[in-house]
């Protein structure tokens, strides 16, 4: 952050030697209340950047990148430097495991033994849709945003984050942010379908992937093929959203 004073140019080498606060274990659950059997409201995965609100002895309250604000455990909170990288896989090494869209620097592909096309630069572009199907099979998880398990809008925010689109955490917010589609014949790949407490991403032809607790797992459903959960589905249907990068 630049100060409101004074400022000067810094050199690449000491750009990277900047360090801010971060999440530092693979993934913290952000928590209602600091306490453990607390509700789980939304994960940080490693490297994500925060702000602490308050801290106390076991957890702080953070913001994180989305401004949502939840308690954290301290334990997994700590410095980081400028992230260069962002993970395009889940990653296992050196006693460490990795979700996708975790954040990373050099010091860090080091220490975990990653191999770099196993990452890609914090600055490329990605497409939401196309990232989506990789996913599929993931456990569903209330509250959570990595591989390890998604709810149905911790996984539309996951995609789009890596993609460099921020969109906000829950289902309602992320349908009263996005521009409305008037109906399913402008729809487009990536737009996201919301239904009354559920968010899904349209593939086109009617078919949409989700995180959803009917199967608990990330899985297609094609809207209109006249299945009881497809029909159920259409009655709580609400509208069609788009988010394009500005």
């Amino acid at each position: 952050m630049k100060s409101s004073y004074t400022f000067r140019i810094l050199t690449n080498k000491e750009d990277e030697m900047i360090k801010m606060l971060g999440i530092i274990s693979s993934v913290a659950d952000m928590r209602k209340e600091p306490k453990f059997q607390s509700e789980r409201i939304s994960q940080l995965v490693y490297g994500e950047e925060v702000s602490i609100i308050e801290k106390m002895d076991e957890y702080s309250l953070l913001e994180g990148p989305d401004k949502l604000k939840g308690y954290v455990k301290n334990t997994q909170i700590g410095e980081i430097r400028k992230r260069k990288y962002k993970l395009k896989v889940h990653f296992s090494g050196n006693n460490f495991v990795l979700s996708f869209g975790s954040y990373l620097d050099d010091e860090d592909l080091k220490k975990f033994k990653i191999p770099i096309r196993m990452v890609s630069s914090i600055e490329e572009q990605f497409d939401p849709a196309k990232l989506a199907p990789r996913f599929i099979g993931i456990p569903y998880l209330w509250g959570g945003t990595s591989d390890f398990g998604f709810d149905c809008s911790g996984f539309t925010q996951r995609l789009f984050r890596f993609s460099n689109i921020e969109i906000p955490r829950n289902s309602d917010w992320q349908r009263d942010a996005a521009q409305t589609v008037s109906d399913f014949s402008q729809a487009e790949e990536g737009d996201l379908v919301f239904f009354k407490g559920h968010v899904a991403m349209y593939l086109g032809n009617g078919n949409i992937i989700h995180a959803n607790g009917h199967y608990m797992a990330v899985t297609y459903t094609n809207l209109f093929d006249e299945s009881e959960y497809s029909k159920k589905l259409i009655t709580l249907f609400i509208k069609i959203g788009r988010f394009k990068k500005e």
